[in-house]
């Protein structure tokens, strides 16, 4: 370990960021990955990021704590115009799905209870 040098992950290129970052879902980078530093703040808070939703609940008790249609608001604000899919599962109400279709043009995949 002596020669081999560390790495920086908030030196890396944004596409390469973005890339990996796309790979968790909304909870995690809202709740966890935007929070790193400020490279990948810039990088979570970027539209191509937003241009698919999925805000997924089923198989994570945790992600009850969470406020998920606040979450999924912010994230189809962060989309800027941008957002082309979006899957709600279980928390899914008619306000928000008024609030997304006020906003945008795009696939709506609902999976209700």
């Amino acid at each position: 370990m002596k020669d081999k040098k560390l790495r920086n992950w908030a030196e890396l290129p944004s596409k390469l960021t973005s890339s990996i970052l796309l790979r968790l879902g909304a909870i995690e980078i809202l709740q966890n990955a935007q929070k790193v530093c400020k490279p990948w703040h810039r990088v979570c808070k970027d539209p191509s990021m937003w241009r698919k939703i999925d805000i997924d609940n089923r198989n994570d008790r945790a992600a009850f704590k969470y406020d998920l249609e606040s979450m999924c608001r912010h994230a189809v604000d962060r989309s800027h115009g941008g957002l082309i899919e979006i899957e709600i599962w279980y928390y899914g109400t008619n306000d928000l799905i008024m609030y997304i279709a006020d906003r945008f043009c795009f696939s709506l995949a609902l999976f209700p209870c």
